[in-house]
């Protein structure tokens, strides 16, 4: 999916209504009730969480997003929530579709409207604050009364909703006024807007959803200058209905090469990660002396492999290492696994072949300090490094850190022709053409440790099942990483380590595909 500016967003709308017969009005309430149905989503979600969620405030503006808010709240009118509705100006401002929305609102809803916003309000039991005060046209600074709002907004201490955009973010250049909304999730309309995919835009948007208003794809196509993005709809497209009669052999058998004397756990949860996101087969390979103080699941096989006593792989490692190499479907190299030169020959072995090799953690950290063994690489590289690891490999491969993260990523992607997922906030996925995307799921929950591990062994299990390209599969697998989050922590972050994730991968495929 593209992501596109707010201007180009305007004249996709309007192309819409002119070329595509579908007016304005129409268009307004299409995607008012998807966002009332994604506000619903998201409620019954905090609800769930036994996060309180009852009574929702819905602020509005004069332009076309406090039109969606006014549809948002007609339609939410009707469930089981209390609605208050609070105007940033009068009826007497509004104009055009917006003020059909307005004077469409059902009776039972008027006798709440307000047109201030103070502390007091703020302090009414809402579960849930939306915010339609300001759209994709918002530039410069934030005026009054809507400055006092928003700010009020941010101290509330309320989950919040942005409709479209939060207001005070700027569409196209991701600017935000210092006292710009800060939402808990964005339900934005059509496209992803540019604004959105910037730091700022992402801190300011937080978790982000895309509604299909039914904008021509066509339309769409014939932009140009938009940022590739990676979204439900483009999962949903790649994992498609799986035969009735697959069996585990069809599906793949993932090896995964990891762990030390330090740090056995990772290639576990890459293990685990790897068989709940449907690899048939998974293989551990750790070293014989690393000990191990987890229990692994009881579908993982473990292969303790000979380390000459020392806890790491050493040369000794390999002629076990390739037996299994000849059973695998693809390989999971570095998590866990240190970086003694010890280990070098396995790297060395593992590169040399022909198989799909993603190379994470510390597999990464002994590539950036021996570029030399790069020569040699056979296999077809899937590289998934943190923004730490990506400074030593920038480092190391004569790369200008000053890039934005999509040009390093491009720029790494070519100078080793790998695919590289280049971790953090707003994952960039980069191949060695020079496509690059970058990743609209995920949430603060997955800044902990071992959910990088995890990530490996859910791509992983994407290249041993051999139906993607590389860089679809490591789109895919980074989306459903962070949609996973999203549905384990509806909101916070906090109290969730990685060991609690790998229950919540089905439901992340299942929420794309039932066929999954």
């Amino acid at each position: 999916m593209k992501a596109v500016s707010g201007t180009q967003m305007r004249f996709l709308d309007q192309r819409t209504i002119r070329e595509g017969g579908i007016p304005g009005e129409r268009l307004m309430r299409v995607a008012g009730a998807l966002a009332a149905g994604a506000v619903m989503e998201y409620r019954a979600a905090l609800l769930k969480s036994d996060i309180p969620a009852g009574n929702v405030l819905i602020l509005a503006g004069k332009g076309n997003n406090a039109g969606d808010a006014f549809v948002v709240a007609s339609m939410l009118a009707n469930t089981d929530c209390q609605i208050f509705l609070h105007c940033a100006v009068p009826e007497s401002e509004l104009s055009g579709d917006a003020l059909t929305m307005f004077k469409a609102l059902p009776d039972k809803i008027k006798p709440r409207i307000s047109y201030s916003l103070t502390e007091d309000d703020l302090h009414l039991p809402y579960g849930l604050i939306v915010d339609g005060l300001l759209g994709t046209g918002f530039q410069g600074e934030l005026h009054e009364p809507i400055r006092s709002w928003c700010r009020r907004v941010n101290g509330s201490g309320h989950p919040v909703v942005s409709l479209d955009i939060p207001s005070g973010l700027n569409a196209d250049t991701g600017e935000a006024d210092p006292d710009a909304v800060v939402a808990d999730i964005t339900f934005t309309m059509g496209q992803p807007k540019t604004g959105m995919l910037t730091p700022a835009g992402a801190r300011h948007c937080g978790r982000l959803r895309v509604l299909d208003i039914g904008i021509p794809r066509k339309y769409v196509d014939e932009l140009k200058d938009t940022v590739e993005c990676t979204t439900e709809a483009d999962v949903k497209a790649w994992l498609r209905r799986e035969p009735f009669d697959i069996h585990k052999n069809t599906r793949g058998h993932l090896l995964v090469i990891g762990g030390c004397s330090q740090y056995s756990g990772a290639a576990l949860l890459a293990g685990e990660a790897a068989l709940r996101t449907g690899a048939g087969l998974v293989t551990c390979a750790l070293p014989a002396s690393a000990p191990v103080y987890s229990s692994p699941p009881k579908a993982l096989m473990v292969r303790r492999v000979p380390d000459s006593g020392s806890g790491f792989f050493t040369r000794e490692s390999c002629e076990t290492l390739h037996s299994l190499l000849a059973k695998s479907s693809a390989v999971v190299l570095g998590p866990g696994m240190g970086t003694e030169e010890s280990s070098l020959p396995v790297l060395s072995l593992v590169l040399g072949t022909e198989l799909p090799v993603l190379v994470d953690a510390d597999g990464l950290n002994l590539l950036a300090a021996h570029p030399e063994w790069t020569d040699g690489i056979r296999a077809r590289v899937v590289l998934t490094p943190h923004p730490g690891e990506m400074k030593r490999l920038a480092g190391t491969f004569s790369i200008d850190g000053t890039l934005s993260r999509m040009e390093q990523a491009r720029a790494l992607a070519r100078k080793l022709n790998a695919v590289v997922v280049l971790k953090g906030n707003r994952t960039v996925v980069a191949d060695p053409g020079g496509d690059a995307a970058v990743n609209l799921s995920g949430c603060p929950a997955l800044a902990t440790a071992g959910t990088g591990d995890l990530l490996s062994g859910m791509a992983g299990a994407m290249l041993a099942d051999g139906s993607l390209s590389l860089y679809e599969a490591a789109r895919c697998a980074v989306f459903l990483h962070g949609w996973m989050a999203e549905i384990a922590s509806p909101a916070g972050s906090r109290g969730w380590i990685a060991d609690d994730f790998p229950a919540y991968i089905g439901t992340a495929i299942r929420k794309v595909t039932v066929n999954g």
